[in-house]
């Protein structure tokens, strides 16, 4: 399947699974290095509202509500588009929920899995035409 994919325009991004069972990969956004837990269930990307000064994030005006996994509302804040960049100088923009993310990542710890810098929802998915192939553990992208 590898090989199917590579030869079809994909590139590879290795991901790993943490002791909370979720999957993450090691991205760059902005020319920064970041990890990400992968949620193919969340509509859009997020990344840690504390984190949007290190990845030279420009916040748009206003703060939205959105709906979470639960039935409380989330609080967001749109950024203008950023850029993930990947092997052979490709990159995508998209924008991203600034979310705090304190509760998940003391929820991760608890698990003894790694502190994320963000979350790649369905948005990210759709627009790398993404497939996870859990047996390799790695995702092909292809935009």
């Amino acid at each position: 399947m590898k090989s199917f994919f590579l030869k079809n325009g994909y590139i590879k991004i290795p991901f790993k699974i943490m002791n909370s069972q979720h999957i993450s990969c090691n991205l760059i956004l902005n020319n920064k290095k970041s990890f990400f837990l992968i949620d193919t269930g969340a509509s859009n990307s997020c990344i840690d509202k504390n984190k949007s000064i290190y990845f030279n994030l420009i916040k748009n005006d206003s703060e939205i509500e959105v709906a979470g996994a639960g039935l409380e509302k989330l609080k967001v804040t749109p950024t203008k588009k950023s850029s993930f960049i990947f092997e052979n100088n490709k990159s995508i923009k998209l924008s991203l929920m600034l979310l705090d993310m304190d509760s998940i990542n003391n929820s991760l710890k608890e698990q003894n899995s790694e502190i994320i810098d963000g979350i790649l929802g369905a948005d990210f998915m759709k627009k790398t035409n993404a497939i996870i192939d859990y047996k390799s553990k790695n995702i092909y992208l292809k935009f």
